[in-house]
């Protein structure tokens, strides 16, 4: 078993114990060679004791579970080391305080809207964990499993009785959850848990934090109003919905619960009401358009027309709103009425193309509360618009929102924050180009400029270096990403114009200067043959270009903050020492490929071993 001090695998030094129960522990552990800190599971194997086997296959399930996982909501696992009697999980470690911990200092319940945004980032993860192949079931959320940051947003850790979805099987092999927290079905040997069993979970989980009462063993929930008259009647639907006792009377995906979360000020009677009035009326019409159908040919688009009506109404209703904040959610009320113009007409791409460029891009932060609707919005739409004629080029709009705005990015300016905004983009950018592509190939005209599919391409590259990036230096093979990498900064910059924002060119600018400054990237720079001229000739472009923008950019917080990172003094020593460290170290300006490494070109030795070499 570890203690502090203590060097596990020869590169991570234990600092201290952050928890235990039952017979894992985790610990604080530094890694020697990189400075960084991981969470460290560790559990020792014990002969011949049926409990501890079944701690140490949850560790283990766990452990390769995360480790095919990358969601910024997920901690990442980076290593599984063992030694025959003790297993060692080396995971991201998570800054900050679980919610139950934070509810027991706060002494009180939660507040509603905080409980409502953490409700809709925890929507957010379970979508993507049931959209995996098979999908994960997660089994086990409870406030004790969140940890909430100091930037308000949630993670979800601890997936020891996580489980992958077996189609045709009809119920779970263990037993396994949190008494209270756990759907019926977890304790019953005739079903088997799904997507529903973690909404389930999700919603006993507000309500506990909204009421600030515990979780209880049965099934009735009190309605949250009779606790606290205070509480809105949206919330109240929401989580008695989520938490009914038969799977069929919930929420059937995170995605519906999440919308119902994101617009829980309609969910009241009256507004219902008006609803069902509305829906009378467009019948109505609808009846009346049918009608005049069969009366003569000529009013065959009558319905259509008052589709078109109705949706144009809402386009114009929603140019003139406001794209500040105003809701409870965060949402504008010009955000409203472009998401009912949506609803009325999903496959019209203008209302998606206007909330993107019109009220995302508005105040140049693209929020994870923001990125968070729009993901449901267009999940819940995608088979509407994706054969419109501009969706590509509402794909390409999309991924240089997350590319240049989307707020994580510029949270410190780290690996982590470039890491998620990256690989986000990167997946709207290969839309864009897929569908470019499919139109042209049928000859139905193309969605992009030359230059915008050109970007495109360039953008999902960059994308896939983030994602390729970790397994391939654990792997050894990260040679030809950093080379691949490279290349893409050099064809970016190079397609950079004046006609392009001035966030989107100093963003290129600031990636290419985190290259340059980052030892572990130049070192894999050099080892993949880039020269050490290559290395300064880029970097003095983008400080060139960036020190060209600094009038523009000052009218921005954000973009003067992203300049000042390239052009300061302490910015230009930084990137100076460091190339002069990576290569006057490496005894050569490019990399001389020793006999060892002759024909393997990916960063093996001839043994196959990866050839590793530390970041000086």
């Amino acid at each position: 078993m570890a203690w502090v001090g203590d060097i596990i695998d020869g590169k991570y030094e234990v600092l201290s114990l952050v928890g235990q129960g039952g017979m894992s522990r985790v610990w604080l552990a530094r890694d020697r060679r990189l400075n960084k800190l991981w969470a460290v599971k560790e559990i020792g194997r014990t002969a011949r004791d049926a409990n501890n086997e079944v701690v140490v296959q949850s560790l283990i399930t766990e452990a390769n579970l995360m480790k095919r996982l990358d969601h910024p909501m997920l901690p990442r696992v980076v290593d599984i080391i063992e030694d025959g009697k003790t297993i060692f999980v080396v995971m991201d470690y998570v800054e900050g305080t679980s919610l139950k911990q934070a509810m027991r200092a706060a002494g009180r319940p939660m507040a509603e809207r905080d409980v409502i945004g953490w409700g809709i980032q925890l929507c957010e993860v379970l979508e993507y964990l049931h959209s995996r192949t098979p999908p994960i079931i997660y089994r086990d959320m409870k406030p004790a499993n969140i940890m909430l940051r100091e930037d308000g947003t949630v993670r979800l850790i601890d997936f020891g009785i996580a489980r992958e979805y077996k189609e045709g099987k009809t119920s779970d092999t263990k037993i396994l959850g949190t008494r209270g927290y756990a759907a019926p079905e977890q304790f019953s040997h005739e079903a088997q848990t799904d997507a529903r069993t973690d909404i389930y979970s999700l919603g006993v989980t507000l309500y506990v934090l909204v009421t600030g009462h515990a979780a209880s063993k049965e099934t009735y929930w009190k309605p949250i109003r009779q606790i606290d008259p205070r509480l809105s009647e949206g919330l109240e639907h929401i989580i008695a919905k989520a938490t009914q006792a038969n799977p069929d009377d919930r929420y059937q995906t995170a995605a519906d619960m999440r919308y119902d979360l994101e617009n829980h000020e309609k969910l009241t009677g009256a507004y219902r009401g008006a609803l069902r009035r509305k829906l009378r009326l467009f019948g109505a019409l609808r009846g009346a358009a049918a009608c005049l159908f069969a009366v003569g040919a000529s009013c065959l688009g009558a319905s259509a027309y008052l589709r078109n009506t109705t949706y144009d109404a809402y386009l114009a209703s929603a140019r003139a709103a406001s794209t500040d904040f105003a809701g409870a959610d965060g949402a504008s009320p010009a955000e409203g009425r472009y998401v009912d113009a949506i609803g009325v007409d999903p496959a019209r791409t203008e209302a998606y193309s206007e909330l993107v460029n019109r009220v995302y891009k508005a105040d140049q932060d693209f929020s994870i509360a923001e990125a968070s609707r729009l993901q449901g919005l267009m999940g819940a739409h995608l088979a509407d618009v994706e054969g419109a004629d501009g969706y590509a080029k509402l794909c390409y709009d999309i991924g240089t929102l997350y590319y240049v705005y989307y707020e994580q990015a510029d949270a410190d300016e780290s690996r982590d924050y470039a890491m998620s905004a990256g690989i986000q983009a990167a997946q709207w950018f290969q839309a864009a180009v897929d569908s470019h592509d499919a139109r042209a190939s049928s000859g139905k005209g193309c969605a992009l400029t030359a230059s915008e599919r050109s970007s495109a391409q360039v953008y999902v590259t960059i994308g896939e270096f983030y994602q390729r990036l970790s397994q391939a230096t654990l792997e050894g093979f990260e040679g030809n990403v950093y080379e691949g990498y490279w290349q893409s900064l050099e064809e970016a910059f190079d397609g950079l114009s004046d006609d392009d924002p001035v966030m989107a060119r100093l963003r290129l600018c600031s990636l290419i200067n985190q290259a340059v400054s980052s030892p572990t990237y130049l070192n894999g720079f050099r080892r993949a043959g880039v020269a050490r001229d290559q290395a300064q000739a880029l970097l003095a472009k983008a400080t060139q270009m960036a020190e060209g923008l600094a009038r523009e950019a000052a009218s921005s917080q954000k973009a003067r903050r992203i300049c000042d990172s390239i052009v300061s003094e302490g910015a230009r020593a930084a990137a100076a020492e460091n190339i002069a460290r990576a290569y006057e170290s490496a005894g050569a300006t490019a990399p001389q490929k020793s006999a060892a490494h002759e024909g393997a070109g990916d960063g093996t030795s001839a043994g196959g071993a990866p050839a590793r070499e530390t970041a000086r």
